[in-house]
């Protein structure tokens, strides 16, 4: 269950014993994160497919990455395609220090930047989170997406506060002036079943209005036994050119995903000694409900061009989830196993969230070329009701050995909700932003932040209001025509939420360092970004020692560490990408947990590499790829108990085009390498298979 539940369980437990824009090859525009001051489009070329020139989500104006003292990276649409991937959690292992989340943990768990936890945002706009619900397992309306690494509370919040660790941000598709579509079948193993398509037409008149619709469906099964998938999304966008000053885009979304919900296995029947069970045993009741999560986003975004040297940026976004949580699982806390054999309980947390959200900024050019200043000032206010029940059965369902794959409970009758969650969150948020551009080399940054939080949890009849200022302070220098040193620092500043103890919490802080060089060497075919870094959160909520139902903040976590991120497209024929993580994240204070103990899903040392090769003369649109993903042990809880091993998969791709037709392959786990990763459910030592080899076909024609 998800990252929720424990909040929710505390209390249950108590009770029993006495919760931008632009396309993938283009940099991002105001209507996509927000705050573009014009339209910039940059149209990608074989040369540099997967090369991105700018990006608004650090900075929310299009500046070149170049001269953005942080580490970002950018991944387009067209590296998305070549690698023929499905799911955000999928691309985002082309990137550093980024432990993803997989499909099955859509509702447990966010996925983590240097060991922290991140937010994923669309179209530079939260969507409240405390877990990854807003992800639809699709790729299909992404242009490309863009992770800034460390804390962002600078320039984003919402529902808590801006996220610590990072803040990953999807950046959509959006309407063009001319009539494109395109039509897709991927069909592959476990019985996936994916079509999609993808219409952009202007509306008749006088070509200043655009429609796109992007939509998908989705069956397949899984290795896991019982385990299976449907979802389906469906994408709307309008644009208005109002005027030649005046823009309006009208963004839509619906998503449903539905999927028997997974508990993981035990960590001591599959990582510690030798294997006891098959790997794809299912963790519980095979006839459980299916857990289901439906969002509804609506986002407008008005721009308007004052100027050439003065513009301003208005985002109305409205998001509703619902999610009915059902899961069967053992729970050794309370019914310790005997052997292979455990008892199963039951769940349903149904949760219910409505996030409003208003931004908006202006973004005024002064002074001359030799010493420019680029200001942007901003507000944000964001107002978010989350409300969820738990019901947890604490008589065992049935009993389950996990050696025997035939073996099963039912699940009967979803269990009585008897805890609630009724939390309020009220942020609001005013900022400075200063990029100064001095002479030819020297770019700097310095902005500044106050952020005012009200968190109201009505089922405790507690009220908090915490404010605070945060700074961030950046610069850039060219060394050469494409090589750059940089430096940055910044503080972050969150609230806490499901916090189970009678004093309300306070807000996690962090403070971040950072440097290294930028290379964005096109003539050379080099782009990307080595760094050092530290990063540090305070105020960690952690189980009360004296009170194993209750909370405490006295917790410090720090992550330091190194990273590669390079892109090497020497001639058009060939496409090299290179990630490299070593991260030290570890406890350095806590009430609970042993100073020392390693965060949870993070490897100290982890990269990937990938290779495209494009054919040409008679072999040309035949297209080749390959890589490797590879990292070391993973702790699974905190404290530390059990690490999962090392591990590495291979993956090849394959395509060819015919004028407007397309014919892709690809290639998982190519070897069918057996190894497992942590998992999250309950903060229990679990753990998931990893996904066997699998083939997928995918077939496209394009008009």
């Amino acid at each position: 269950m998800r990252s929720r539940i424990p909040a929710l369980l505390c209390a249950a437990l108590t009770t029993h014993a006495v919760l931008s824009s632009a396309s993938a090859a283009e940099p991002s525009t105001a209507a996509d994160d927000g705050w573009a001051p014009q339209e910039v489009v940059i149209t990608s070329t074989r040369l540099r497919p997967y090369t991105a020139a700018e990006a608004a989500t650090a900075t929310r104006t299009p500046t070149p990455l170049q001269q953005t003292p942080q580490s970002i990276q950018v991944l387009t649409r067209t590296l998305l395609e070549d690698q023929e991937l499905r799911t955000l959690g999928d691309a985002l292992s082309n990137i550093s220090a980024v432990s993803p989340v997989g499909t099955r943990e859509t509702v447990l768990v966010s996925p983590q930047i240097r060991g922290f936890k991140a937010e994923v945002y669309v179209d530079g706009l939260p969507a409240f989170g405390t877990s990854a619900v807003i992800d639809p397992a699709s790729l299909v309306n992404v242009e490309r997406v863009e992770v800034a690494k460390g804390p962002t509370s600078t320039l984003f919040s919402g529902g808590l506060g801006a996220p610590v660790g990072g803040l990953i941000n999807i950046v959509s598709k959006r309407p063009l002036p001319t009539f494109e579509a395109s039509v897709g079948l991927r069909v592959g193993s476990d019985a996936i079943v994916n079509p999609y398509v993808d219409l952009n037409a202007p509306l008749p008149g006088d070509g200043r209005v655009a429609l796109r619709i992007t939509a998908d469906y989705e069956n397949a099964d899984n290795a896991i036994d019982s385990v299976d998938l449907r979802r389906g999304s469906v994408y709307p966008t309008l644009s208005w050119q109002i005027s030649d000053a005046t823009a309006l885009t009208i963004r839509g979304q619906y998503s449903t995903l539905e999927q028997l919900e997974y508990a993981g296995l035990p960590a001591e029947l599959t990582v510690t000694g030798p294997l006891q069970i098959d790997r794809f045993r299912f963790s519980g009741a095979t006839d459980a409900p299916r857990t289901e999560i439906e969002n509804k986003l609506l986002t407008a975004v008005l721009e308007h061009r004052f100027s050439e040297k003065l513009s301003g940026t208005f985002s109305l976004r409205r998001f509703l989830n619902r999610s009915d949580e059902y899961a069967t699982f053992p729970f050794a806390a309370f019914y310790p196993p005997l052997g292979t054999n455990y008892l199963l309980l039951k769940g349903y947390l149904p949760t219910d969230i409505r996030e409003t959200t208003a931004s908006v900024g202006i973004v005024a050019t002064l002074g001359p070329e030799s010493a420019q200043h680029q200001l942007l000032f901003g507000a944000d206010y964001d107002r978010t009701a989350y409300f969820g029940e738990l019901g947890i059965d604490f008589f065992p369902i049935g009993l389950i050995d996990y050696a025997d794959r035939t073996s099963d409970a039912p699940f009967g009758a979803p269990p009585a909700l008897t805890s609630e969650q009724d939390d309020r969150f009220e942020t609001r948020a005013l900022y400075v932003q200063d990029q100064i551009t001095l002479g030819q080399r020297w770019h700097l940054l310095a902005g500044l932040r106050f952020t005012e939080i009200d968190v109201e949890q009505r089922t405790t009849s507690t009220r908090k209001t915490h404010q605070k200022t945060t700074p961030r302070l950046g610069a850039t220098f060219d060394l050469t025509d494409g090589i750059a040193l940089f430096a940055g620092y910044a503080q972050g500043f969150r609230g806490v939420t499901n916090y189970q103890n009678p004093q309300p919490p306070v807000p996690e802080e962090s403070e971040s360092f950072e440097a290294g060089l930028k290379f964005a060497a096109r003539d050379h075919g080099l782009t990307g970004t080595v760094s050092l870094y530290q990063l540090t959160r305070e105020n960690v909520p952690t189980a009360d020692p004296l009170n194993p139902f209750l909370q405490v903040q006295t917790g410090e976590q720090r992550a330091r560490g190194a990273e590669v991120d390079l892109i090497w497209e020497p001639n058009p024929s060939w496409s090299v990408l290179l990630a490299y993580a070593y991260t030290d994240a570890e406890v350095t204070r806590d009430a609970a947990i042993p100073v020392g103990n390693r965060l949870t899903r993070t490897p100290r040392n982890g990269g990937r590499l990938a290779v495209r090769y494009r054919f040409d003369g008679a072999l040309q649109g035949l297209e080749l790829g390959g890589g490797v993903r590879a990292g070391s042990s993973r702790e699974i809880t905190l404290p530390n108990g059990v690490a999962t091993d090392g591990y590495y998969t291979i993956d090849a791709q394959a395509s060819y085009q015919i004028g407007r037709y397309s014919l892709g392959l690809s290639i998982i786990n190519l070897t069918d390498r057996q190894y497992f990763e942590p998992y999250q459910f309950l903060a229990q030592s679990v753990v998931a298979p990893a996904d066997p080899r699998g083939v997928l076909l995918n077939l496209r024609a394009r008009y």
